[in-house]
């Protein structure tokens, strides 16, 4: 059922195993009372992608939630202006940089003064997904895996807290965030993959497949996911989803949906997406977030 964060959007979300898949590795979250939304697609099978999607998700909003009850002084609402087929796999390297222990230490100790970030939202968001990395990566190597190795997790969300007058979006790997505006479908976030980074430079040579990520969260001790605000409207629809949405479902099936999605009919629109991915085979779990500005 869709809930209402503030006064400002109409939210939902849902997920399905698909049709070839005996495990949702995929977690979402929608949390209106600090106005997080979150989409998860974890990668491991027997090595546990369900628990890194889910450990992403609870600290990141564990993160978030902490910040909210104490927030870095000075502190006023000027401060967060923000004008000033397969399952996917990640390329194993190694960052030289040892594991900070101290991840679960209380969120002061890693919060910016305001000369260091002149916006605090940006940082904290920055901050709750590297605690979440850290957090997955601390699991692994717990169990003997070394770097680069282990379960892992794609990540993408936003954030709109009361105070700030834009929605900050952030991702790592290759699930998306789309914003339907004006007629028009945009895909905001870029997949952290080698097929992007293969089209980025000119899509010279050989493709190479879209599934091989540059980076997840959990099986390196260092990501460096993108954040940043994004300029919304009345009227204006985000899509979040694993790539079993958007690896199914062509561009314009999806700008097809969303163009007839308003704020009553969010899970219509949001079951009906998933069953078009399910009718084109389905290969992957399937996780979508539809949300609707007013």
């Amino acid at each position: 059922m869709a809930q209402q964060i503030g006064n400002r959007l109409w939210v939902t979300g849902c997920t399905d195993v698909g049709c070839v898949r005996t495990l949702n590795e995929d977690n979402h979250l929608v949390d209106v009372k600090i106005g997080l939304l979150v989409v998860a697609d974890g990668m491991g099978g027997h090595d546990a992608g369900e628990i890194a999607s889910q450990l992403v998700i609870e600290s990141i909003r564990d993160t978030l939630q902490a910040f909210m009850r104490t927030p870095p002084e000075p502190w006023n609402s000027s401060m967060m202006d923000p004008c000033d087929d397969g399952e996917s796999t990640v390329v194993n390297f190694t960052i030289r940089e040892e594991f900070r222990e101290e991840f679960r230490e209380d969120l002061q100790n890693d919060e910016p003064t305001v000369d260091e970030a002149p916006n605090p939202i940006l940082s904290v968001v920055q901050s709750a997904v590297n605690h979440a990395n850290a957090a997955v990566n601390h699991a692994n190597m717990q169990k003997g895996y070394p770097e680069g190795m282990g379960m892992g997790s794609t990540l993408v969300g936003m954030w709109l807290p009361e105070y700030s007058e834009k929605p900050v979006i952030f991702h790592v790997g290759d699930s998306r965030l789309y914003l339907y505006s004006q007629g028009r479908l945009n895909q905001v976030t870029q997949d952290h993959s080698m097929y992007q980074q293969w089209v980025n430079f000119g899509g010279r040579g050989e493709a190479p497949a879209q599934n091989i990520l540059l980076q997840a969260m959990g099986p390196s001790n260092y990501v460096t996911p993108d954040v940043g605000f994004q300029d919304v409207g009345k009227g204006d629809i985000i899509l979040m989803c694993s790539d079993g949405l958007s690896g199914m479902i062509p561009h314009a099936k999806i700008a097809e949906v969303l163009a007839t999605t308003n704020s009553k009919n969010l899970d219509q629109s949001c079951r009906r997406l998933i069953e078009m991915a399910k009718k084109a085979g389905g290969k992957d779990n399937i996780t979508v977030i539809l949300g609707y500005f007013v």
